[in-house]
């Protein structure tokens, strides 16, 4: 069962975006989470289900409906570029080895956790809540992308002014 935050757009935000506050931590994230999706996308691609149906696709379907309830706008966009994704996959318009698709999967994963022992010196969001962050993490991303091209400048404001108002007892919890 989803809890009463789970389709809360801000609540979601609000909790990924609260592990990710230095800007050197989330450009990390701003490349590396990119990375390890398609690394992810791969190597699902190569698990075919039924008749060319593949892992990626039901991974697709799954992250874009939880995106497009979300929020519909960026829910289409985001589904647009998994869509995408799919469609230079099927086509093999992108085709690495299992050995390059592990190595950026690897190198993904640590360049984060660096990041947060380095920069936001507290524990990744993933060890208080495995699959919300994994599903979170590409959203989050995109939505810092829009945040700095201008968009939805009231989202943004919110939010930062919701983990302003953290008390020192919320960051100890995030520590």
């Amino acid at each position: 069962m989803l809890s009463p935050t789970a389709l809360d757009l801000r609540s979601q935000l609000r909790f990924y975006k609260s592990y990710h506050r230095q800007k050197a931590n989330v450009a990390i994230h701003a490349v590396f989470v990119p990375t390890i999706l398609f690394a992810t996308m791969c190597m699902l691609h190569r698990v075919e289900l039924y008749r060319g149906t593949t892992l990626t696709h039901v991974f697709t379907l799954g992250y874009s409906v939880y995106y497009l309830l979300l929020s519909l706008p960026v829910g289409l966009l985001a589904t647009g570029i998994l869509v995408l994704a799919n469609v230079a996959l099927d086509r093999k318009w992108v085709h690495m080895s299992l050995a390059s698709e592990l190595a950026l999967f690897v190198l993904g994963w640590v360049c984060q956790f660096t990041g947060h022992a380095f920069f936001e010196k507290k524990r990744p969001a993933l060890v208080d809540n495995l699959l919300q962050s994994l599903v979170l993490a590409p959203y989050f991303i995109l939505f810092e992308l829009l945040f700095k091209l201008g968009f939805m400048p009231q989202l943004h404001a919110q939010l930062e002014s919701d983990l302003s108002e953290l008390t020192q007892d919320d960051r100890a919890l995030l520590r």
